[in-house]
Parts: structure tokens; C-alpha cells; sequence
């Protein structure tokens, strides 16, 4: 099967410290997959260095079929063109207008998108995200788990072969996590990209993820379903995708 993106013994020491050890990561390409893991077991740097926002210090990185050059920046510049991120921290930029955030990536680097169709997409995933007629706010002016769904909104409102959210749900109700969740689905089944959602919450990831992937110690412990992981031999495994929702 065609991998989207593949990392190779990545290794990245931050402040003397080893974040990421030997960690190896393949991402078959059209399916949605789940990060999990432990807090600060490296699941956010995991995802920085497949956005191509983390060079690693030893190990490869491919994304598309092509090993990535960090040190070319026009190489860099057409993979990130069709990569979607939603960051941990939201990453939104408080001197431009809900819109101006959620339309950047149409807009930058005179990607061709019309500007009727950037205005069209920019109202429909904001309808999608529950954050109607709020084009013209600041990004101050919104509530946390707001601005949250601004962020999510402006990682899918492209047309990117690689979707990535961090924490997509974290801070928001029930019912906007699951809209957050159908939306993201969604924009899977019609475009057939490639879908990684980083969370905490194996219940909603579990009926929508096809593939699994738990982090420890800056490490890849596990790679699978959730099927395989329930039965794994490694207790961290297990546990990090235990299921509390009967439903699932």
C-alpha cells in the first residue's frame, strides 16, 4: 500500500534532551489515522516533523513519495502547499480576521484559488465548524474552545493531501467535538486524503480511525488496528487504547 508519509529513526534533542528517539512512523496514504499516547510522550513533535515544521537532527523523512530536503526551501514550499495543520497551540494570527485566518491558506503564496470560491469556502467550513457570521471578529474576541474551531476550520478548508489535527476537540462540548469529528470525516470520504488526528479521546477516535499509532518515550510503540492493539503484548499499548464507550 502507498505510504502518504514515512519517517525513518528520526531522532530531535531539544535543550540536551532526546524527544524523539529512533522513532518510525508510515502512514498509509487515503485513511484516517489516530496518534495517542501519554502527554509529553512526543506525539506533537511527531506530527511538527511530518508537517516538515520540525527538521529532525538524524533519520528521513518522505512525504508523497519523496524524501524531504529541509534545506531547500522551494522543495519545502510545494510539500507544506498540500499539508493541512491544525496546531496544538491553534497558532491563529490575532491581527487578521476570523476569515483572513481561515482563508490564509487559499491565499498564500497565489495558490489560484478564485477569490469567490476562497469566499465560498471559507463560509461553508465555517457553517460546517458552528461559527456562523463571524468572518469580521477578532480572534480575541472569541471564546477558547472559538477559536479552536477557527483552527480546525482553516486546516480543512483546503484542498491538502494530508490532513493533521492536534487535539481537534480539546476544550469544546460534546456536541461540537462530534461535529468536529463528522466534519472531519466527512472531508475524508469525499476527498480521499490522508487524515492523522492526534487525541486523548479513544472513544471518538475508535469508530472513525483505521489506523492506530501509539507514542511513548519519543518512540512508536505500536502501529495497527484497534483490534490488535486491545490484544498487544505491551500493557502501554493496551491501555492507551482502552475504549469506555460502549458504543464503540
Amino acid at each position: 500500500m502507498e505510504a502518504a508519509a514515512e519517517l525513518r529513526d528520526i531522532r530531535k534533542d531539544l535543550s540536551g534532551t532526546r524527544v524523539l528517539d529512533d522513532a518510525n512512523l508510515t502512514l498509509p496514504a487515503g485513511r484516517i489515522h489516530a496518534l495517542v499516547g501519554p502527554g509529553g510522550s512526543g506525539k506533537t513533535l511527531i506530527l511538527k516533523t511530518l508537517c516538515t515544521l520540525l527538521p529532525p537532527d538524524s533519520g528521513r523523512v518522505a512525504l508523497f513519495g519523496e524524501t524531504v530536503d529541509f534545506d531547500d526551501p522551494e522543495g519545502l514550499r510545494r510539500v507544506r502547499a498540500r499539508i493541512g495543520v491544525q496546531f496544538q497551540n491553534l497558532a491563529l494570527f490575532d491581527f487578521l480576521s476570523v476569515r483572513d485566518n481561515v482563508a490564509f491558506p487559499l491565499e498564500a503564496d497565489a495558490v489560484g484559488v478564485a477569490e469567490d470560491d476562497v469566499e465560498r469556502r471559507v463560509q461553508a467550513i465555517l457553517e460546517a465548524v458552528r461559527l456562523p457570521g463571524v468572518s469580521d471578529m477578532e480572534i480575541q474576541s472569541l471564546s477558547g474552545g472559538m477559536q479552536r474551531r477557527v483552527a480546525v476550520a482553516r486546516a480543512a478548508v483546503s484542498d491538502a493531501d494530508l490532513l493533521v489535527f492536534d487535539d481537534p476537540s480539546g476544550g469544546l462540548d460534546p456536541v461540537t467535538t462530534s461535529r468536529i469529528f463528522a466534519l472531519i470525516v466527512g472531508i475524508h470520504a469525499r476527498r480521499r486524503c490522508t487524515v492523522v488526528i492526534a487525541s486523548h479521546d479513544i472513544d471518538r477516535l475508535a469508530p472513525v480511525c483505521e489506523h492506530f499509532h501509539v507514542v511513548d518515550a519519543g518512540r512508536v510503540i505500536f502501529s495497527g488496528t484497534l483490534a490488535e492493539g486491545r490484544v498487544h503484548p505491551d500493557p502501554r499499548v493496551r491501555t492507551f487504547l482502552a475504549v469506555t464507550d460502549a458504543r464503540t
